[in-house]
Parts: structure tokens; C-alpha cells; sequence
């Protein structure tokens, strides 16, 4: 007769959230580790719709805390108190009832109470870090890990101690389907096809700079164009309402918006050219299915870390950047600059898609899962 630990699933929990750029490369790990053995998998995070939305459509549990950001500290600091004390005990029971293999740490704030609960309970942690500049929150919670997986070579972060955390360069997990990659023809193959992405909550100065340079250049760029736009809900019916301007101008124009778009991997497949913003997590699947791409990094992000990162991918020669201004004029100029030269320069694509495929790790949610069975079987 099977005692009733080996009738009970092992259970990890995946810690953190708010973003797609933390919760996609932990649910690329989660089907990796699925597939390794039979887990029962939880993911821990905010209350944010975004979160929830990506999670349900994943089929992983989601249990969401009422957090709060470490800018709540400064604007809001007995709200930052309460809120992350009682996110913290109710992860420690959470804890307590599920006895984990694993905690693993996605970064962003919603990681920071499962994170504190587990090194409370010894449970082993395993922290994700996707940029060379580690945000906030990891950089609280480095000295509670037992592994760091980090995402560049590059990645700053301070000398362990003791050999604790142990530091594996992994590369920065992307889902399945993004390394399994082809490109597939565009239905109408003279078109050319822009994909626009601002990251899982939108960026409004991306979605500016693209309808600007959509209304005042649109006789530079080529007539058959299909713009793909990921606005962010706050964005969308915006958006929407100047595509439609456009179009009652310009029949040659079609326009895909979505507030946030489930199938990326479609798109990458087809796009001519990508216009995004520079979180890692985009730029491990840019790199994995090759798109020529013009970074405009956030200019607010922790530790420049979306510049830096940009930066990067263009000093290996696979991407252009183009840097947000306080003028918003300037930007949209300088990204029509970029744009127009691009589309209508297909030696120059192919340049930037054969670097990008060269920044490519596909095997990086293999490797973070085998850190995290490795620590567990310990």
C-alpha cells in the first residue's frame, strides 16, 4: 500500500507577478517541470487582471495577495504596512498547508511576501532574474535564495557569500511554443506587417509615438501596411478611434489592435518589423523567433534596466534603439526616422534577425528547471 507522501503530488509554488514579463517566463518553467515529473503547481501573485488573465488561460491555479509596491512606501506607507504584513501571513499559511519541494521567485513586488514566508519555513528558493540590472525586489530578497538564474552574463549582482545564493546563467525562460519556430507567409505577401508591443500593460508613449508617426508619415512608409498593436487596456479604445481616422484616408492601411494579445507567436511569425519596449522577457522571445525590432526602452524603470538592456541587444548589432524623449514630438520623429528606413530596407532586417537569433536561448527554461529538481533533490 503507497504511504500517503507518495500518493500526494509534490507541490511548488511560483512567487510574483503584476507583469507578463515576470509570469511568462515562470509558466514557460512550470511546463518544463510538468513535464519532468508530476507537480502540483500554484502560482502565487497580486490581484492584478493581467495576472489572472494570463494565469487562467495557462490552466495553473492563481492565488492572489493584496501586496502593495515598493513606491506605496514613500506615498502611502501605513498602506504599504498593512497590506505586505498581512500578504506575509497569509503566504506563511498558504506555506504551511502546501509544505512545497520549492518556492520560486518571478521578481516584482507580489513576490516578496511568499518569498520572506518560505525563508521563514526553510523552504528552498529559487529566484528568477531576467535583467542585467536585478530589480527591487531580488535584490531585497538575494541573500534568501538558495539558486539566482540569471538571464545575461552580464547580470550585476553582489558576490554570494559563502556560496549561498548559488548564481546559474541560464538565460531568461520563454514558453514552448516561441522555440519551435518558423516563419509562416503573410496572407497578402506583398504586405509589409508592423507589430507594436508596449508590454502586458501597455505603454502609452509607444502607442503615441506610433499613431503620430502613423498620421503625419504614412506616405513614407510602404502603402500595403498591417500595424499590429498591443495598446494596453488603458490605451485601446484610443487607439482604436485614430486607426479608424486613419483608415477612412487610407483603404491600403489595415489594423489589428488588441488591448493584449494571446497569440505573440503568430505575430512574431509574420511580422516585418517590431516597435517594442525593452523588458527582458520580450526581448528572450525576440530573440528567439528572430524579429527585426526598434527598442524604445521605459524611462522610468528601476536602475535604467530596460535601457540597459536595449543597449545591449543593439551593441550586438540586433536591434535599433530609440531612445523616449521628454519631447514627445522628438521621439515620434526619431522613431519615423528608424521606421521608414527599416521597412524599406530588407538587407538591413535580415542583419538585425540574424544577430537577434544569435542572443536566442531556447534552452533556458530546461536549464532553470533542472536547477530547481537538482535543489530539491537534495
Amino acid at each position: 500500500m503507497m504511504t500517503e507522501s507518495r500518493l500526494k503530488k509534490r507541490s511548488l509554488i511560483f512567487a510574483g507577478g503584476g507583469t507578463g514579463g515576470h509570469l511568462l517566463p515562470g509558466i514557460a518553467v512550470a511546463e518544463q517541470l510538468a513535464s519532468m515529473d508530476d507537480f502540483s503547481i500554484t502560482f502565487i501573485g497580486s490581484n492584478r487582471p493581467v495576472e489572472q488573465q494570463i494565469i487562467e488561460r495557462s490552466g495553473y491555479q492563481h492565488l492572489g495577495l493584496a501586496s502593495s509596491p515598493s513606491n506605496e512606501l514613500k506615498s502611502a506607507p501605513w498602506r504599504f504596512f498593512w497590506n505586505n504584513g498581512r500578504a506575509c501571513l497569509q503566504a506563511r499559511r498558504i506555506l504551511r498547508a502546501e509544505r512545497p519541494a520549492a518556492v520560486i521567485g518571478l521578481g516584482g513586488f507580489a513576490s516578496v511576501p511568499v518569498i520572506l514566508a518560505a525563508s521563514w519555513l526553510k523552504i528552498p528558493i529559487v529566484l528568477l532574474e531576467q535583467n542585467i540590472i536585478p530589480g527591487r525586489a531580488n535584490r531585497f530578497l538575494f541573500s534568501r535564495a538558495n539558486v539566482i538564474c540569471t538571464s545575461f552574463t552580464e547580470t550585476r549582482l553582489p558576490k554570494p557569500h559563502s556560496g549561498r545564493p548559488l548564481i546559474a546563467f541560464t538565460g531568461n525562460p520563454v514558453r514552448e511554443q516561441m522555440t519551435h519556430f518558423e516563419t509562416t507567409q503573410k496572407s497578402e505577401p506583398s504586405e509589409m506587417l508592423l507589430l507594436v508591443l508596449g508590454g502586458s500593460q501597455g505603454a502609452r508613449a509607444v502607442n503615441q509615438a506610433v499613431l503620430a508617426l502613423l498620421e503625419r508619415g504614412r506616405d513614407a512608409l510602404p502603402r500595403r501596411l498591417h500595424v499590429v498593436h498591443q495598446t494596453g487596456e488603458v490605451d485601446w479604445e484610443h487607439a482604436v478611434q485614430r486607426y479608424r481616422k486613419l483608415q477612412v484616408h487610407d483603404s491600403e492601411l489595415r489594423v489589428t489592435v488588441e488591448p493584449f494579445i494571446n497569440d505573440l507567436e503568430e505575430w512574431y511569425s509574420k511580422a516585418d518589423l517590431v516597435i517594442s519596449r525593452a523588458g527582458a522577457t520580450t526581448l528572450a522571445e525576440l530573440a528567439c523567433t528572430g524579429c527585426p525590432t526598434v527598442l524604445i526602452p521605459y524611462p522610468n524603470s528601476i536602475g535604467d534596466h530596460q535601457l540597459i538592456n536595449a543597449q545591449f541587444y543593439e551593441a550586438e548589432g540586433a536591434a535599433v534603439l530609440v531612445e523616449q524623449m521628454a519631447d514627445a514630438e522628438v521621439t515620434a520623429r526619431n522613431l519615423q526616422n528608424a521606421v521608414v528606413e527599416l521597412l524599406h530596407d530588407s538587407a538591413k532586417r535580415n542583419s538585425l534577425s540574424e544577430a537577434m537569433k544569435k542572443l536566442a536561448l531556447p534552452e533556458a527554461s530546461r536549464k532553470v528547471a533542472d536547477e530547481i529538481m537538482a535543489l530539491i533533490a537534495h
